[in-house]
């Protein structure tokens, strides 16, 4: 069993949905996996769950419910990751098979919704990207994540949890090698974050007259520049994790983008490895 489902929010609140879904919903599949009795239970929690993302230092994973508060993580998505975290654990002492894994920022192809990375790359592509800002994070392919998940519930430990992430990318970094990899050049300004945070409110009302999640947020730009330093070195060990580099997942999602109209109406495209 493998629970996957969450709402993914680039907002600093926790409004009642956010928590409802990824609390409540995970409570409720801690209780029908422990009626249930299943052999091995895989809940995708997330990097930012993690306590201790101030300074430089290298961020492992944590061994205990208690580690998990959502006072000692910001935004209101990791609150309810670390509070669904803190869940999961406390089941897995009392019996139930639970591994933990920690995914960094998802990308990759065969992604149709709305992934706010996903946007930015779509938007870069189709010539609608303005403008970027300076930062960067810990960036992943999602099939990398898929195939950690798989490895987790074959070879994970019970009550363990394993990041699954990549290593940091500037954000010009990446736009670059969407670049490369789709034949065009484009210079757009990449903006201070300090002079970022300044519009905010102008990309957020811009997004909801496009009806579109909105590029970048305060909270946002805080991840851009907090400690991304996280080691998949247990997962690599144990699980046999091994993601690939982002310039092979970029080529591939701007293949797949392009095949369907960058976002537009989707043409038929076959899933591939």
């Amino acid at each position: 069993m493998v629970h996957t489902a969450g709402i993914v929010s680039i907002t600093s609140r926790m409004d009642p949905k956010l928590y409802d879904v990824n609390v409540n919903g995970a409570r409720n599949l801690i209780r029908a996996a422990e009626k249930q009795k299943v052999a091995s239970f895989v809940y995708v929690s997330s990097v930012h769950a993690l306590p201790g993302q101030e300074g430089v230092r290298v961020i492992r994973e944590c061994g205990a419910p208690e580690d998990f508060s959502p006072e000692a993580v910001e935004g209101g998505y990791a609150k309810t990751k670390a509070i669904a975290t803190r869940e999961m654990l406390e089941a897995a002492r009392r019996g139930l098979p639970v591994k933990v894994v920690h995914p960094s920022g998802i990308i990759g192809p065969w992604d149709p919704g709305k992934n706010h990375l996903m946007e930015m790359v779509k938007a870069y592509l189709a010539g609608r990207l303005p403008l970027c800002v300076r930062g960067g994070y810990d960036f992943v392919d999602v099939r990398d994540v898929a195939q950690g998940c798989i490895a987790a519930a074959e070879k994970g430990r019970n009550g363990e949890c394993y990041i699954l992430s990549n290593r940091h990318y500037e954000i010009r970094e990446l736009l670059h090698m969407l670049d490369v990899v789709s034949g065009r050049s484009r210079r757009i300004p990449a903006l201070p974050l300090g002079l970022a945070r300044l519009g905010v409110p102008f990309s957020q009302w811009q997004a909801r007259r496009k009806k579109r999640p909105p590029l970048f947020t305060e909270y946002s730009l805080r991840v851009l520049r907090s400690n991304d330093k996280f080691s998949h070195e247990k997962a690599t060990r144990e699980l046999g994790y091994a993601p690939r580099d982002l310039f092979d997942t970029l080529k591939d999602t701007a293949a797949w983008l392009t095949a369907c109209g960058l976002g537009g109406k989707r043409k038929k495209i076959p899933v591939g490895e």
